[in-house]
């Protein structure tokens, strides 16, 4: 097993570092990250790129948007790997401690077993880690790889997949499979539903809640936005991906003042996509549904999106993967399909 020869102290110690620098986005309702955002500029320029250096991994490539590609093997095989994971850690956001990078053992939670604890541990950075500690093996034992193996660390926080796409457009061949690094209990994600954010402004008319008849409440009227969004149905199902849905999931209100009801609210619809969906047919079917709010009104338009994907089980990196896995660790694969979506997932 290769496992065996991974430097585990390296690992830990590289994990509890990084999970002390924060890379976190907001809580807010601005719930996007720029990829040149200061905390990603130094996670990546003043803590990533001086490890790989000191590891010997010097051909680094600069894609655009503060990202980084550590690039090895002599790319004379043909076949190539894009290993992709995401800076950005955008869950977790009450921890406790989130940037303590303590190693303690983690039996409360149910695994009887020494764990690295900090937000974003499992969504990137024990993942960041692992592939310092593969390379630094790499290096070390002298491995002569005759394809290419590309580590891009993506700084997609957006909701797109235009980082991803910057990170294509750099490197010097188009990747004969990728894999984005994510927590999945080492299932294999062999796809996921799409996404695409439609926000919905509602105006009313500001008024004092003594007085709620001399006013239109916004809040009255996202509610109604909300009821109408329920009654939001399709015929089909994706046979491993499952349904849509459109469910709200950020309200904002103004303006915010002392017993005053607001005049306007701020919706941002979760609208699900299945392959063959059209973000801008998406956003008119939510339209639709929400109708007319008279004497409201309201203006729905699309906002950011990302693609669904589903991978062919036959594909040769697949089958490579499913080896890998039985070899390691004993057992076939699960083979799961995410309900989520990921930035990086589009190409």
């Amino acid at each position: 097993m290769v496992d065996d020869h991974l430097d585990r102290r390296y690992l830990v110690t590289t994990l509890s570092a990084l999970a002390r620098v924060p890379t976190d986005v907001p809580l807010g309702f601005d719930t996007l990250m720029e990829p040149d955002d200061p905390k990603l500029v130094h996670y990546v320029q003043d803590v990533i790129r001086p490890e790989l250096a000191r590891l010997g991994v010097y051909d680094l490539i600069d894609a655009p948007g503060n990202q980084l590609v550590a690039r090895m093997g002599r790319g004379t095989s043909g076949r190539s790997l894009l290993i992709l994971n995401y800076t950005p850690t955008q869950h977790h956001n009450l921890m406790e401690h989130p940037f303590s990078g303590r190693v303690a053992n983690a039996r409360a939670y149910g695994f009887p077993e020494p764990a690295v604890f900090g937000q974003g541990v499992s969504q990137n950075k024990a993942h960041q880690a692992v592939m310092l500690a593969v390379l630094k093996l790499l290096v070390e034992s002298g491995v002569d790889l005759g394809g290419r193996l590309y580590w891009a660390v993506n700084n997609e926080g957006r909701s797109s997949h235009s980082c991803s796409e910057a990170i294509l457009a750099t490197l010097d061949e188009t990747p004969s499979f990728g894999v984005i690094q994510i927590g999945t209990g080492l299932k294999l994600s062999m796809g996921n539903r799409g996404r695409v954010d439609v926000d919905v402004h509602l105006r009313g008319k500001a008024a004092h809640s003594s007085t709620p008849q001399e006013g239109l409440s916004a809040i009255e009227g996202a509610h109604q936005v909300i009821d109408r969004l329920r009654g939001l149905t399709w015929p089909d199902r994706h046979p491993v991906l499952g349904g849509r849905h459109a469910i709200v999931y950020k309200v904002r209100y103004e303006p915010v003042a002392p017993h005053t009801l607001p005049s306007d609210a701020y919706l941002t619809v979760d609208r699900r996509l299945l392959p063959g969906d059209a973000p801008d047919v998406a956003t008119e079917e939510v339209r639709r549904a929400i109708g007319d709010l008279s004497p409201y009104t309201v203006e729905v338009s699309r906002g950011v999106y990302m693609w669904p994907a589903v991978v062919d089980s036959e594909h040769r990196g697949v089958r490579a993967l499913k080896a890998a896995h039985r070899d390691v660790v004993g057992r076939e694969v699960d083979v799961v399909y995410g309900q989520g979506t990921f930035d990086a997932g589009g190409p």
